[in-house]
């Protein structure tokens, strides 16, 4: 007897399951759902105050070919945060570096819907699926992401993007009464910091060790809400490169001869760390063969770095003055020039 009556429950909820379906379905008509021409655009670039910054000269910029996207979800999402419905969760394979992307959804149902796009979750570790979402996605669109790994996938030298590349997101919120465009644009998640060391003496280095102070955050937000969204909680590290052996060339002489140059590539969380006055984490220290220089802070007007923006710094070597910094902040630039990373 037990044994037909959980053959009769199962039916019934089998068909109450379809029946709900069903319905779900006669809800969604062509009158009252519309298609949607969505274009993702990559990546985009935030608006950067030129600040207190001292520039460096000359371009020394690392926009490696690793920093494009190799996969894309896209998403889409109605109603309030309480009780937010996922429409929508698709991921993309196999891109290369794209510009814009664009794709059509449609049976989309009219009303207040939320486009999300993801590039590159494989560099997080994570696969962002429908319970992901529907877990963590905050009632501000921000997806808090806390790096438990170890070692953490960020910070990461340049070999470190080589297999996954950069995280990046954006989303855009609308309301559908018809078929439409959306446009999507894709901000990078991470800061990049693009480090030069020059050799202005006349005779070869080999760089050994390169030391940041404690500005690496453990944790960020997905989707930014504001410029800058530095989520509370946040634990800083410093970061040491060792067990370099990176050659520079002297410049053989002092007449007119232009300075030896390695470039370098880090990428980090955004980051606002507490310091007091006189005590800012933004430092960098060097050591060579010949030399150990300690830390200087080489961002000493500077409180924060913001997401999708580039660090670059120069840190000259010379005979008389020690190390020189100079540095400034901008936009993420996209010139294709091929510089070696940290190896």
């Amino acid at each position: 007897m037990r044994k037909n009556f959980s053959h009769i429950t199962q039916a019934f909820m089998t068909g109450l399951v379809l029946w709900t379906f069903s319905s779900c379905e006669e809800n969604i008509t062509p009158e009252n759902s519309s298609e949607v021409q969505l274009s993702i655009d990559l990546p985009g670039n935030l608006d950067v105050e030129t600040g207190p910054w001292t520039k460096a000269d000359g371009d020394y910029v690392d926009a490696s070919q690793y920093e494009g996207v190799r996969t894309l979800r896209i998403i889409v999402t109605s109603g309030p945060a309480e009780s937010r419905t996922i429409l929508y969760n698709q991921k993309i394979d196999g891109l290369e570096n794209l510009i814009t992307y664009t794709t059509t959804i449609p049976d989309l149902p009219h009303g207040s819907l939320s486009f999300y796009a993801i590039a590159n979750e494989e560099s997080l570790g994570m696969e962002y699926n429908d319970e992901t979402i529907t877990s963590n996605l905050a009632e501000n669109h921000k997806l808090l992401f806390t790096d438990n790994a170890d070692p953490k996938h960020f910070p990461a030298r340049g070999p470190d993007i080589v297999k996954n590349g950069i995280p990046m997101s954006g989303y855009t919120s609308v309301e559908l009464t018809g078929d439409r465009s959306v446009t999507i644009d894709l901000y990078r998640s991470v800061v990049k910091l693009a480090l030069v060391v020059e050799n202005a003496t006349n005779s070869p280095v080999t760089l050994r060790k390169v030391s940041f102070g404690e500005f690496f955050g453990d944790r960020y937000y997905m989707f930014r809400d504001l410029t800058l969204d530095v989520p509370d909680g946040i634990q800083y590290t410093g970061m040491t490169y060792d067990n370099l052996s990176i050659t520079i060339p002297g410049t053989q002489n002092a007449d007119g001869e232009e300075p030896q140059t390695q470039t370098l590539s880090a990428y980090f969380y955004p980051t606002h760390p507490d310091f007091t006055e006189g005590n800012s984490p933004f430092t960098i220290g060097l050591e060579t063969n010949n030399n150990i220089y300690k830390p200087l802070v080489f961002a000493s007007n500077t409180a924060y770095f913001i997401r999708n923006t580039q660090v670059n710094l120069r840190a000259r070597i010379t005979t008389t003055m020690g190390v020189q910094l100079d540095f400034t902040v901008l936009g993420w630039d996209d010139r294709p020039v091929t510089v070696p990373p940290f190896e």
